[in-house]
This record gives structure tokens, C-alpha cells and sequence, in this order.
């Protein structure tokens, strides 16, 4: 990947993930630590990011440069209700895994006080809010912290993951390409919610309709092969039918 390509898909990684750390790049592009910094160091002189302790976030931009929005860590009403979706699949006593995300995030704080189970996560945020809640079980799933999530990614993750059985396993995603496949920004997130599906015996995938018809950086899973993807009434007609041609099972709220 030439140096521009790669510049500006760090600017990319930083709008859909808010902040990156410096070993983060090196693993997903395959550079050494010197080769990151410099191009860190160009960005921030061109003031098209901020330099943070090891690592960047993006600078503000004028509304009409902003190829994808910056996502907050505080859910909007249309992630809630999706969220809220979801919840209508779970059954009291079952083994459910919550995936990171602002869509999958506000599963935990919604779910029925009386309902009994057990929640397997990497995302300490995500444990934080079941602690809230004393009918619901924790599992915590470690490994290398990401510290711009909150959530473990690596080998260790991914192998512990596989060793339990989930009922039903709720995954969040950058994106959902025209080709029918579900993409992440992090390559090392890809490899856990690979995990995850393989240990799930039904699973539902978050996204709103912005993320729709767009593609990622790496792929993880195709439309056809999990249970349904929950999303909003705003989505494309074109890219439901298209997706619906695909054997997607898309289930839509308003």
C-alpha cells in the first residue's frame, strides 16, 4: 500500500473509531512502529489529526469532509431501539454473548429485571452495567485491552470464546457491504466476533441503516450466514432488496 493510501486510511479507521494507538496501525497494516509515526507526524502537520499519548484522533472537519461520522459512546434512540430489537429474541436462563459497540452497549441496561442469564462479554463496559443488575451472570472474556473501546481482542480472547456455548450471540459492525458481508475497522475485533459466531447457535447482527451498502476494512461474516441483521426503517429500498436477494433475514424497526 503506497504511503498516501495508507494516510488516508488511517484517517478513515479514525472517523469510524474515534482514537487509534500507534500499535493498533502497525498490526493492521503491516508497518513498522517508525513508519506509523511518521505518517502520524505528517497527518498532524497537513492538521488532518491530533496526536494523543501513543496514538490520534481525527481533527474536527467541516461537516461536508466527513466521509463517516465519528461514532459516540453515547447510543442515539435509533441504536436504542434496535437494542431494544434485540432484547425481544432473549429468553430467561439462556447463555448470551454481547458483543462491543453504541448498538449492542444498551442490550444490558434494557433487559427485563426478572429475566435470569448469564452474560458473556470482552467489553468492560459492558460488565460494568451488568453489575448493575443482579439476576445476570458475568463472564469476562480477557486478553489484550484495546484501550479506545474498553474491549479485549488477541489469540487468548478468541480461544476462550471458543470454549463456551452461547445461545444467542449479538454482534455489532462497522459496515454491511453490497457484497453481503459483515466488515469491521479492526482486524484483531474481526478475529473475536469470528469467534463468537463459531460459538453461537444463533446470532444477530446490529447496525443502523447509515452503515448499509458500505464497505470496511476487513470482512468477518456474509448476510446469509447468521440468524438476522436488526436495523432501522431508513435503510435503502434498493439495498433491502438487494440484501433480501442475498437470503438476508432483516429485521427492521421504526
Amino acid at each position: 500500500m503506497q504511503k498516501n493510501q495508507r494516510q488516508q486510511k488511517i484517517c478513515d479507521l479514525l472517523r469510524q473509531n474515534g482514537e487509534l494507538q500507534v500499535k493498533e496501525l502497525c498490526e493492521i497494516f503491516n508497518v513498522s512502529d517508525m513508519t506509523i509515526r511518521r505518517d502520524l507526524n505528517e497527518l498532524t502537520k497537513a492538521k488532518k489529526i491530533q496526536r494523543t499519548f501513543g496514538g490520534a484522533i481525527l481533527n474536527a472537519l467541516p461537516q461536508n469532509d466527513i466521509a463517516y461520522p465519528i461514532s459516540s459512546m453515547v447510543p442515539n434512540n435509533t441504536k436504542i431501539k434496535i437494542a431494544l430489537k434485540a432484547i425481544e429474541f432473549i429468553k430467561p436462563g439462556q447463555i448470551i454473548y454481547i458483543d462491543s459497540g453504541t448498538t449492542t452497549s444498551p442490550i444490558v441496561q434494557n433487559i427485563p429485571n426478572n429475566y435470569k442469564l448469564s452474560v458473556v462479554t470482552s467489553n468492560l463496559r459492558i460488565i460494568h452495567k451488568i453489575s448493575e443488575n443482579p439476576n445476570i451472570s458475568a463472564i469476562v472474556i480477557g486478553g489484550f485491552l484495546r484501550s479506545s473501546t474498553l474491549s479485549c481482542y488477541g489469540t487468548q480472547t478468541e480461544e476462550q470464546i471458543r470454549q463456551y456455548k452461547f445461545d444467542i450471540a449479538f454482534l455489532g459492525a462497522s459496515s454491511v457491504g453490497n457484497d453481503g458481508y459483515f466488515y469491521d475497522g479492526y482486524p484483531p475485533e474481526a478475529g473475536v466476533k469470528k469467534s463468537i459466531l463459531s460459538s453461537a447457535t444463533k446470532t444477530y447482527v446490529l447496525v443502523d441503516s447509515s452503515k448499509c451498502g458500505k464497505y470496511g476494512l476487513i470482512s468477518f461474516s456474509h448476510l446469509k450466514d447468521v440468524a438476522g441483521i436488526i436495523t432501522d426503517s431508513n435503510i435503502d429500498p434498493e439495498i433491502y432488496s438487494h440484501f433480501k436477494e442475498m437470503g438476508a433475514n432483516i429485521i427492521l424497526v421504526e
